[in-house]
């Protein structure tokens, strides 16, 4: 039965030939992307975030709204066709045995009726004077671009951000399960120690029991890493965007290598003063201080007079009758002479909306200058932390070595080692934490300044 299924089976005629068999190649469903640095997080998340792509829509519509504004400085041209049919007894009076001989229109009442009316015609009509309106309004436009432009450098900095604090979160969370997974190991060499340690009348059982409740505590840690490490790739996702493929998206980094980065190279002050002039949020609400100015002027503009040009050409036919065609041109004007109010209530809601834009540019301002502080303090203090937990890491690992050498010639009691393994553990999260919070604080600093700078 063997050598009938190997006769039968379609790799065996190759081996026969001295040919390997074709092996089944599995089709690969995800492309699996390389490992990632921040940059290249940064570039994926500005390609294919939603969020930023729906805010830079806005620089179109801007766009279009400029060409609309300035597209009202050449006027109107409209042209109107039509044909009616009208009953004997619907038929309008001026058009019943309409004829036209030599320049002369005849309506005498004689001739049959016209039952079908064609009408067409062109009007034109250019503005010549409308009180600065249309400037006014292309300037409103130019200006609002300006706004989307500033809007989506605001959102860029905030993606940036984003991206950035969730990348170093993931690399502490990383070192956290390792320096964990560490705890662990050592904590169950210390169990068969100490376990060895009672089978010969060396240790209490109640050593071992510590040991265990020990080892026990630092596996559910270890579990909540995990699943924070889990959750923290998951907002990630997100900030990528959906066309990023970033369920295959794999980051690559080292916060030890990341905590030689440099000190804030500015002071505090020259931190506010360029917070001042780049801030995203501050241009903003400059650009609307400024739309508001040229709205009031827009308002106001309906007081003023209108003048322009306009020209008309119309003609209309009938079934029995010639063309009957009227025309006309000039220049018209238009004075508002009075509105019931409603002009002065539009100007004056819209200097009261200036006002209020004015002081949240002023508010704006005073917060801006207060987060740079905070922002550049933060900066200092998670600086100072590194070293503070560099030195205490230090330490903990020279106890932690010499509590482990009593423990194996037993000079020491088994608390001490378990505390000074906790203490290790401790000290190693710290120094990741406070090196994470470090990175996450230069670029709060960047951002609170208004521009984000990623090297790479």
């Amino acid at each position: 039965m063997c050598v009938v299924l190997l006769l039968c089976s379609p790799s065996f005629a190759p081996l026969v030939l001295g040919q390997e068999p074709e092996r089944v190649k599995e089709p690969l469903s995800r492309t699996v992307r390389p490992k990632m640095g921040l940059p290249a997080l940064i570039s994926l998340a500005l390609q294919h975030n939603p969020g930023l792509s729906a805010i830079r829509k806005e620089v179109d519509m801007a766009d279009q709204g400029i060409l609309a504004a300035k597209g009202e400085h050449f006027g109107r041209f409209d042209v109107e066709v039509s044909d009616f049919t009208y009953g004997p007894d619907n038929l309008p009076l001026a058009m019943k045995s309409l004829v036209v001989e030599q320049g002369q229109i005849i309506r005498d009442g004689a001739g049959e009726h016209n039952l079908n009316l064609f009408s067409f015609g062109g009007r034109i009509t250019i503005p010549i004077y409308t009180g600065g309106r249309i400037s006014n309004q292309v300037q409103f436009q130019e200006l609002g671009k300006q706004l989307a432009g500033n809007r989506v450098a605001q959102s860029q900095d905030e993606l940036i951000f984003n991206v950035a604090s969730v990348y170093y979160n993931i690399l502490k969370t990383q070192d956290f399960i390792r320096a964990t997974q560490k705890s662990k190991e050592q904590l169950r060499e210390a169990k068969r120690v100490v376990t060895q340690r009672f089978k010969v009348g060396k240790s209490a059982k109640v050593d071992t029991l510590k040991v265990k409740t020990r080892l026990a505590a630092v596996e559910q840690q270890l579990i909540r890493f995990v699943n924070a490490h889990k959750v923290l790739y998951g907002l990630l996702e997100v900030l990528l965007g959906e066309g990023a493929g970033a369920s295959q998206v794999k980051i690559a980094g080292n916060l030890h290598k990341a905590s030689l980065a440099p000190t804030p190279p500015i002071t505090l002050q020259e931190a506010q003063q360029k917070a001042l002039q780049r801030r995203p949020e501050l241009q903003v609400a400059k650009k609307e201080v400024e739309m508001q100015e040229k709205m009031i002027r827009i308002s106001f503009a309906e007081h003023l007079p209108n003048v322009s040009v306009r020209g008309q050409v119309h003609g209309i036919t009938g079934d029995n009758s010639a063309l009957f065609a009227q025309q006309f041109a000039g220049i018209f004007l238009s004075v508002p002479l009075f509105a019931g109010g409603t002009i002065d209530a539009k100007v004056s809601q819209e200097r009261i909306r200036f006002a209020k834009l004015r002081n949240e540019v002023t508010h704006l301002t005073l917060r801006v200058t207060q987060e740079v502080q905070a922002a550049h303090l933060n900066t200092l203090e998670a600086q100072q932390r590194i070293a503070a937990a560099q030195a205490a890491l230090d330490e903990a690992k020279e106890v932690l070595r010499i509590e482990a050498m009593k423990v194996r010639e037993g000079k020491s009691i088994i608390e001490t080692l378990l505390d000074a393994q906790t203490a290790q553990l401790q000290a190693e999260q710290n120094y990741s934490a406070a090196v994470a919070d470090y990175q996450i604080q230069l670029m709060a600093l960047q951002k609170a300044i208004g521009h984000i700078e990623v090297k790479g």
